[in-house]
């Protein structure tokens, strides 16, 4: 069942008890493009890309929920190690096998396990320069769900394309004319906040010795949150499109883990009626290679 179908099935049940509310519906706060890339530089930190190493292992869990139904329609699991680190030249190959499984209305799909490549260039040592240690660096796809597409993408990749979300490009001025069929596109970001706290480690670390390392069980975890909002213009007609997110990150995760949550809320019209969907990836475990 493809997911536009399941989207229209759940929403349909959803109506019969409650009404889908329109919570992206606020007053707005403009935020630069330099002060989102600001917050989210200071939530990350410092972190070197080549700390990580083979044998590293993280498993997270992708959950996509219809506003007010606690239960998930789809769920995404996926396991990444890094199977392999090379070096070159100029550069470290990584060689990571990624391992998913997905459940949607609690049906257990089969497992599906593969390889994928990321190179690090040896003078590159921070977030900074994160343009040129990916290898193969993803556009965002907040305007396509993620259920339909599940390419690994690592949380420091996801971080490159939050920096530049807030920035108009020719490649999304493209993809709107030809894909979306609409004149120009505009892009705003707005009501940005930036928290800290200290959390407990996710059960599964909690679980390893020593609580994995980690003093107490608990770790620093810093949350940055804004809105994305895309203006589709056609003639006098204007369509907005708003996308809510917040990420955790934090400055106590190597490299690798650094991204402890990735979520974004957004409306999806499903044959003329709008469905609420959260889509939030949580990090579940992590573990360095030889623990």
């Amino acid at each position: 069942m493809s997911l536009n179908k399941l989207l229209l099935l759940l929403a349909f049940s959803v109506s019969m008890v409650s009404c889908i509310k329109e919570p992206l519906e606020e007053e707005e706060t403009p935020a630069t493009v330099a002060e989102v890339q600001s917050a989210l530089s200071e939530g990350w930190g410092q972190a070197d890309p080549l700390t990580m190493a083979a044998d590293d292992f993280l498993f997270q869990e992708t959950e996509q929920k219809l506003e007010n139904n606690p239960k998930p329609f789809y769920v995404l699991q996926e396991g990444i190690t890094i199977s392999k680190k090379e070096e070159k030249e100029t550069e470290f190959l990584y060689t990571f096998l990624y391992q998913t499984k997905v459940y949607k209305q609690d049906q257990e799909g089969a497992q599906s396990t593969r390889e994928d490549h990321r190179s690090v260039g040896k003078a590159n040592a921070s977030l900074a320069v994160a343009q040129s240690v990916l290898a193969a660096a993803k556009p965002m796809s907040t305007l396509k769900p993620l259920a339909e597409d599940n390419e690994m993408t690592l949380g420091f990749e996801r971080l490159y394309s939050l920096a530049y979300a807030c920035s108009k490009s020719d490649a999304l001025d493209k993809y709107c004319k030809e894909q979306l069929g609409v004149d120009s596109c505009e892009i705003q970001c707005s009501n940005l906040k930036s928290s800290e706290e200290t959390r407990p480690l996710p059960e599964l670390i909690q679980a390893q010795p020593n609580c994995g390392g980690f003093a107490n069980c608990t770790y620093r975890v810093k949350t940055i949150q804004f809105n994305w909002t895309i203006a589709l213009k056609k003639g006098e007609s204007v369509e907005k499109q708003k996308v809510n997110y917040s990420i955790a990150l934090s400055p106590d995760m190597p490299f690798f883990s650094r991204m402890n949550e990735y979520c974004y809320r957004q409306l999806y019209t499903v044959q003329e009626q709008k469905v609420l969907v959260t889509t939030c990836t949580k990090l579940k475990n992590f573990k360095k290679g030889g623990s």
